[in-house]
């Protein structure tokens, strides 16, 4: 087998659905195997997906494992020589799949690939980010800066830190050597996964030469308070598994005071919108859970 391609699913049936059928449309070129991985969808009910594809391989969760510990299930079971992680609200428009799987056979050496993602308006999505340092951090805390590249000039593969994990190839053995993803990080699992790789020297590649639609925030839109502190509190955790305690602390500081300067805007122009209105639930739960983070490093956030 050359490819598998590892599916997350959790209460969003139908957009695997149409993922599957737009790899089974473009994918051609390789022979390849699909595993789904259900995380304890609500119904806990798959069948949908099961009637329509029977070669697929399912495995189904009776607890929601996270993001991280289901792409390993559905990495420790594939049998390809490469692994292709696609997010269920991701789609194919075109043999993407592949030029990337030329593209990474052509390096002559282990190497992760992004290829470039595309809104629903075919408008570019950013999916390649720099390292979050500590001035990143403290912009990004002032909501004044993104780590995100100039992705809109390039127009051929280029080395990046990090690429997102809602499309993301690499050789199997890759997740061998590094251990996979790490269980303990939501949210910045892609991040955490590409610093180990390019620190065992595994390069990065963004691959802007063919597109992969990306709907985005599906599964996170179901539970906004758990997806909104899993992405703070994930900073956090990446930091003090990869840096000193000194930074680790200045990056608590920095997150906690995004958190409330946030809460306390959200206060003040809720009454006013209700788009702000709704994000000021998920603030306040993530501010709860943060403090109880900061006294059992721990917790799961659920």
């Amino acid at each position: 087998m050359r490819l598998s391609i590892v599916i997350v699913n959790y209460n969003v049936e139908q957009l695997v659905i149409d993922c599957v059928r737009s790899i089974y449309k473009y994918l051609d070129c390789i022979p390849f195997e699909i595993i789904v991985v259900d995380n304890s969808s609500d119904k806990r009910d798959i069948q949908p997906v099961r009637n329509e594809f029977p070669a697929i391989q399912i495995i189904e969760n009776i607890y929601n494992t996270g993001f991280s510990e289901a792409n390993n299930q559905g990495i420790n079971v594939s049998t390809g020589d490469y692994v292709l992680l696609l997010n269920p609200d991701t789609y194919l428009i075109d043999d993407t799949i592949c030029k990337m799987f030329e593209f990474a056979r052509d390096l002559k050496q282990n190497a992760i690939v992004g290829p470039k993602l595309l809104n629903e308006d075919k408008s570019l999505q950013y999916s390649a980010w720099r390292d979050k340092d500590l001035k990143i951090i403290f912009q990004e805390s002032l909501r004044i800066f993104k780590s995100s590249y100039p992705l809109e000039t390039y127009t051929k593969p280029h080395p990046v830190d990090n690429v997102s994990g809602a499309a993301m190839l690499f050789p199997r053995k890759v997740a061998d050597e590094i251990s996979g993803f790490d269980k303990n990080i939501f949210w910045m699992e892609d991040f955490d996964f590409c610093y180990r790789a390019r620190k065992a020297g595994i390069p990065v590649y963004y691959f802007p030469e063919t597109s992969v639609m990306h709907i985005g925030g599906q599964s996170s839109e179901k539970n906004a308070n758990v997806a909104y502190a899993n992405s703070l509190i994930s900073k956090v955790r990446f930091y003090k598994k990869h840096h000193s305690k000194f930074s680790t602390a200045i990056v608590t500081a920095l997150t906690f005071f995004h958190i409330v300067a946030y809460i306390v805007f959200l206060l003040l122009v809720s009454t006013f919108s209700k788009h702000f209105r709704s994000k000021l639930r998920p603030y306040l739960f993530t501010l709860r859970k943060f403090t109880a983070y900061l006294f059992n490093s721990n917790i799961a956030i659920r």
